[in-house]
């Protein structure tokens, strides 16, 4: 263990080096309250139905937000691209990388009073290792670069405890992204059992965090209070109501109705509170890119030429204008430059219809029966097939927009659907299902040409998933297979140094505009729409919307009164 650590101001996403940097301890402040409008009161929040309290096996995301105000974490994801310090003090890599030492702050307790150690930690992290393979925090390990699934993770990682508040993770190599891996939500040890910890159904909550659970009513509602001896700062209001309701639209209902004071938009049917003066709409950034894929393994799109020219083609303006209200971030990577913490910052534009065209003519596609469409470079015809999930008509309307920029230089292409579209009435729950696991069937087996699909990442984008070529069959579904990117993915995925990680991202990004296995659109944004009770400002982001939730104050008893009238 490391003995000589300072303390940690700043812990960046992908800005990680092997020295302690850190940060000043938090101090606790009580806020008081001098009217109605500055404290107390219950803010009410809309769940979907989940089927468990317990953080570790949750597969449900309104829980996974609610969840950060009930359990702490060694490290947090800031919206701006970074995982941040949160119960640790100081942390400090060695042995290259393979050894992240921490110290937990002082004076942290659990509900009940007793001190949180490193016990607790140590405890919870070997449960995340012996996890089921679906749950969230598991599958981060098997996800990682030179992990993979199916790895036996006490033979990645343990955890070695050296006194109450210093513990040291080791690893059998360098991971670029373990505060990633240690982002786990803590439990407490002296009250579970390894066993208990990785119980989905009798589990009794029992946290360390700004609220504390007082009552859950399955399937109706869950309560929770305001936690009095949280070490950082204190909430305004004295509690939160999470109102469970069925979907989107009974969630937008309950708003417009007054009965909750805040909701995520992850559509773009926002606009219409942006012009509602008893509203407040704070966008953020999101891990979601929207892409058009190549499978680079068709005879045809094997053609890296074929693949730059409609790179240029596409205009990616007009797509995040007439279809995200203008409030999309352009992509032309897998890495959002706004969440990248430094790290890329590229926000180039290749539109350009003319060099498409220039790279097509070099490369033999010609119009040569004067209809206005290239043929094949041995005369043959070409045609691609854009296809899409009817069921999510915004991507189809994506793919119908490549397709007419496709047009402009000379490539004739189809969009289809990858199965039958359900009953005239829309209503066809099967049909609509079998749709989806059509497309993905399609995607997964490469039987497709071109397809616009939508790709959600994690806190620490995982460039590998996507590019390496042991990743063909799960999210590469480009079928894409370079061996000069999987060396520079592999020094990607050890590097912790900020300039280390710098150049490897950008000799992957180098060769990926080489290559053009994919053609990143937009990165999504989301909404987090608040109404006229919520006073102060939420600081959301793509992975904790209620980030900020300590700033928040609520209306005095006129405006409360008035929105439940409503």
């Amino acid at each position: 263990m490391k003995k000589c650590k300072g303390i940690i101001l700043a812990l960046c996403l992908l800005l990680l080096t092997s020295c302690g940097i850190g940060g000043s301890k938090t101090v606790v402040e009580e806020k008081g309250a001098d009217d109605d409008s500055r404290g107390g009161g219950t803010l009410t929040v809309p769940l979907t139905n989940f089927d468990t309290l317990n953080p570790l096996l949750t597969q449900n995301r309104s829980y996974f937000y609610l969840s950060h105000l009930l359990f702490d974490r060694l490290f947090e994801y800031e919206g701006s691209g970074r995982m941040v310090p949160a119960l640790a003090e100081h942390v400090e890599t060695s042995d290259e990388g393979r050894r992240v030492s921490v110290t937990l702050r002082k004076g942290i307790y659990w509900q009940d009073g007793t001190p949180i150690t490193t016990k607790d930690v140590a405890a919870t992290f070997n449960a995340v290792k012996h996890a089921p393979a679906d749950s969230p925090y598991n599958r981060l390990f098997h996800r990682t670069p030179g992990i993979g699934a199916g790895a036996d993770l006490d033979r990645v990682a343990k955890a070695v405890i050296f006194d109450e508040r210093n513990i040291d993770f080791e690893f059998n190599q360098s991971y670029g992204n373990y505060p990633e891996l240690l982002s786990f939500p803590i439990l407490p040890a002296h009250i579970y059992s390894e066993e208990a910890m990785l119980d989905g159904e009798d589990f009794d909550v029992v946290g360390s965090g700004p609220f504390l659970l007082k009552k859950w009513e399955k399937n109706k509602k869950i309560y929770l209070e305001k936690n009095p001896n949280y070490y950082g700062n204190l909430p305004y209001i004295d509690g939160i109501v999470g109102l469970i309701l069925s979907d989107k639209e009974a969630i937008r209902q309950a708003y417009d109705a007054g009965q909750i004071d805040l909701f995520v938009v992850d559509d773009y049917t926002w606009d219409r509170y942006k012009s509602d003066e008893k509203s407040n709409v704070e966008p953020y950034e999101t891990q979601r890119v929207e892409v058009v894929c190549m499978n680079t393994q068709d005879p045809v799109l094997n053609d890296v030429n074929l693949r730059r020219a409609m790179d240029l083609a596409i205009n990616k303006e007009r797509i995040i204008d007439s279809l995200y209200l203008s409030q999309g971030t352009m992509a032309n990577f897998f890495m959002n430059p706004k969440l990248s913490a430094g790290a890329f910052t590229k926000e180039e534009s290749y539109l350009s219809v003319d060099g498409a065209m220039d790279v097509l003519d070099r490369a033999g596609y010609k119009d040569m029966n004067g209809d206005g469409f290239r043929e094949g470079k041995n005369g043959e015809a070409l045609m691609l097939t854009i296809l899409t999930n009817g069921e999510n008509h915004r991507l189809k309307t994506e793919a119908q927009l490549v397709s007419e920029d496709l047009k402009k230089i000379g490539i004739r292409s189809h969009v289809r659907d990858a199965a039958e579209a359900p009953n005239n009435d829309g209503k066809d729950e099967k049909k609509a299902v079998s749709q989806t696991d059509a497309f993905a069937r399609a995607l997964q087996g490469g039987n497709y040409q071109v397809a616009v699909v939508g790709m959600d990442f994690s806190a620490m984008v995982n460039l590998s998933s996507v590019l390496s070529s042991g990743g063909i069959g799960g999210m590469n579904i480009s079928r894409y297979s370079n061996p000069a990117m999987d060396e520079a993915l592999n020094k990607l995925a050890r590097a912790q140094r900020e300039r280390e990680r710098k150049e490897a991202i950008d000799s992957v990004y180098k060769q990926f505009r080489e290559d053009v296995p994919y053609i990143p659109l937009v990165f999504k944004q989301n909404v987090l729409v608040t109404g006229p009770r919520v006073k102060g400002r939420l600081r959301p982001n793509a992975f904790n919307v209620f980030k900020g939730i300590d700033d928040v104050t609520l209306g005095g008893r006129e405006e409360k009164q008035a929105a439940e009238k409503k």
